[in-house]
């Protein structure tokens, strides 16, 4: 008798097929924040007279292009790319708790 045709063949190729990646509401909510962070972090990135240098570099424009707005914006900028992460995830791990926490009251 072949593997082909024996019972366990057919439940080893059904156990192969993939199913589609589905994503839960909640995860795709939390997506929606960590790109919304992200986007504000680039807005005030484009800001920054060294990026807008950097940028102009690389689409072939002149070195200096970008207005000089002093060193504010620049500190700004690394301050909140090194602790957007940080906040982030506290304000998340807050909001978890609060609603595990209004889940218990029900009960």
């Amino acid at each position: 008798m072949s593997e082909l045709s024996s019972p366990a063949s057919a439940t080893d190729t059904q156990s192969l097929r993939r199913r589609p990646p589905q994503f839960s509401l909640g995860f795709l909510m939390l997506m929606t924040i960590v790109f919304a962070v992200m986007g504000g972090g680039l807005l005030y990135a484009s800001r920054v007279a060294a990026v807008q240098d950097e940028i102009s570099v690389l689409t072939g424009g002149k070195v200096g292009a970008g207005n000089d707005v002093g060193r504010l914006a620049h500190i700004t900028f690394i301050m909140f790319t090194f602790t957007s992460p940080l906040i982030l995830a506290g304000v998340l791990s807050t909001m978890l708790a609060v609603l595990r926490w209004f889940e218990r009251r029900r009960r």
